[in-house]
């Protein structure tokens, strides 16, 4: 099953203390992010359980330099036409 990208929503600090339930429900089940304001301005952000793992994941791979070499060497190698196709991968085998 295909993920639908998240979506975000600005909900005062009013709304969110009247509706937090439903809040943690929606960022939970349905993927999307809320970001609290108060008085206008941006305060917090709630997101799902799964999502902040990810960001969790995401930070530590960006903390890694060997791991974003990896990705620096990978994109050079694209951008010089360095790859193979599936197909030509499944024939060297």
């Amino acid at each position: 099953m295909q993920r639908q990208r998240a979506t975000t929503k600005v909900v005062s600090a009013f709304k969110a203390r009247q509706n937090l339930g439903q809040i943690l429900d929606v960022a939970r089940y349905q993927g999307c992010r809320f970001l609290v304001e108060r008085a206008g301005k941006p305060m917090a952000v709630v997101v799902g359980i799964e999502e902040w793992g990810n960001i969790l994941e995401t930070l530590a791979e960006l903390n890694d330099a060997e791991y974003l070499e990896s990705i620096r060497e990978a994109r050079r190698e694209i951008e010089l036409g360095q790859t193979l196709t599936l197909d030509e991968l499944m024939e060297a085998r």
